[in-house]
């Protein structure tokens, strides 16, 4: 196990279920705002560290996707919860996430590549939840500062199925060259 891949799991099993009950069970939002952007911050830097390092492994290459679904879907549906986030988002991520991954698992790839398009989408997401959690904190919803940030994460949700659909094409399209 190295650093990077424990980075993963870290954000897997120990920061996203941190996060639900910082906002869902301690209704604390300044903390959940902190843990969202500690999710972030090593979202960005298990990346890093492999890649700088040299670290990259069979089991990082997958590891790392999946926390980043479970955290995002995480993310979503707790902010639904907590009346943030309208319901349609999460289903689109949900969605568009059970597509791709029926895709994977008919596929079988060995890797996605990842496009612009979909580095795109994700920062606009870990732009606009944490926006959506400063503006509950500093001015409640309805409020400007909460429109702006919901209109990040509307537009990230939208880009997040396109990618998703993007990626199930190429996937097909690749598993079918295999062949």
């Amino acid at each position: 196990m190295n650093l990077p891949n424990a980075i993963s799991i870290g954000r897997l099993v120990v920061l996203t279920p941190l996060f639900v009950v910082a906002l869902l069970v301690l209704d604390d939002p300044l903390l959940a705002l902190v843990l969202l952007i500690v999710l972030g911050v090593t979202d960005w830097a298990d990346g890093f560290i492999a890649r700088r390092f040299d670290l990259v492994t069979e089991l990082g290459k997958r590891l790392d996707p999946l926390a980043d679904r479970v955290s995002q879907l995480a993310v979503c549906v707790t902010l639904v919860i907590a009346g943030l986030v309208p319901l349609w988002m999460a289903l689109v991520l949900v969605a568009s996430d059970l597509l791709l991954g029926i895709v994977i698992l008919v596929a079988r790839p060995d890797t996605v590549r990842v496009r612009w398009f979909g580095k795109l989408r994700t920062v606009l997401l870990m732009v606009g939840f944490p926006l959506l959690l400063l503006a509950e904190w500093v001015a409640p919803a309805p409020s400007v500062p909460a429109g702006v940030a919901l209109a990040f994460v509307g537009v990230g949700v939208v880009l997040h199925a396109l990618a998703n659909v993007q990626y199930s094409i190429v996937t097909a399209r690749e598993a079918r060259e295999r062949v």
